[in-house]
């Protein structure tokens, strides 16, 4: 196989010095740098790490690939030449560029450009900068769905007797309703619902989104506890609110917060 030929040009109108081979290519001009430098065939066998190292000049002419253990080599936070590096350990150290222009993580995880739609698929831990909602997105795999990884929280209660099929109150101890609530300013999905209450006594918190429900929780009968599974939609502009459900138990001095993320 023929040795690569390295050509430097100059397009500007002055000189450019090549101080590391101490060289200087004139104004308007070029010159064939096996001229003057000594290039090499480097085997398959050889490490790139070594080669780099060493201080030789590594040039791929294309007509051979490099093995992954021989292109993973980097540079380290004191500057210095490491590698080379394969496995899980390259996710944490690079970050290659793919061929549709995504950046890609040797581990397998994708950061997107940034876009006012989610990309289509994805896999978990996988992110993008939405433009819309000026947030940063990352795919949820178990959910399925790529969600804000910024959200709120709001929370109701009630103080005493909570009757079956009541609505909990809110901010000023409003009691709410279908059209009072907490109003979504984005699309969104509740992630998760906490509560705490007096008795063990077992109902489900209803998740209401304008007098739709859109999810439950069942307290059990404990007095505290959580549910981190909840994967319920709602649209921008839904009234959100927590209601005892109508075929449960009445329950006492109930506290409940509900946590959200957004959806584009």
């Amino acid at each position: 196989m023929a040795l690569p030929v390295a050509i430097a040009k100059n397009q500007t109108a002055g000189d450019i010095d090549l101080t590391d081979i101490d060289l200087t290519v004139p104004a308007s001009s070029q010159i064939t740098l096996t001229d003057y430098v000594k290039f090499y065939e480097a085997a398959a066998s050889v490490s790139l790490n070594t080669e780099i190292t060493s201080g030789n000049i590594i040039i791929n002419d294309g007509s051979q690939d490099l093995t992954q253990a021989e292109s993973l080599d980097y540079l380290d936070t004191t500057g210095n030449l490491n590698g080379p590096v394969t496995g899980s350990a390259a996710g944490k150290i690079l970050r290659l560029t793919d061929t549709t222009g995504r950046y890609t993580e040797a581990a397998g995880n994708v950061i997107h450009d940034p876009a006012a739609v989610d990309p289509a698929g994805g896999s978990a831990g996988d992110m993008y900068y939405n433009t819309t909602l000026e947030m940063w997105m990352a795919y949820d795999g178990t959910r399925g769905k790529w969600l804000s990884m910024e959200g709120d929280t709001f929370q109701v209660g009630q103080s005493g007797n909570v009757p079956v099929g009541t609505y909990f109150k809110g901010v000023a101890g409003k009691t709410l309703s279908a059209s009072l609530g907490y109003t979504a300013p984005y699309n969104g999905t509740v992630v998760s619902m906490t509560f705490s209450k007096a008795t063990t006594n077992n109902s489900d918190l209803e998740l209401m989104a304008t007098g739709v429900q859109i999810g439950a929780t069942t307290t059990g009968a404990v007095t505290s506890g959580f549910d981190n599974s909840v994967d319920a939609d709602f649209s921008q502009g839904a009234i959100l609110a927590v209601r005892n459900d109508a075929a449960g138990t009445q329950l006492r001095d109930v506290q409940c917060w509900v946590r959200m993320k957004w959806r584009a």
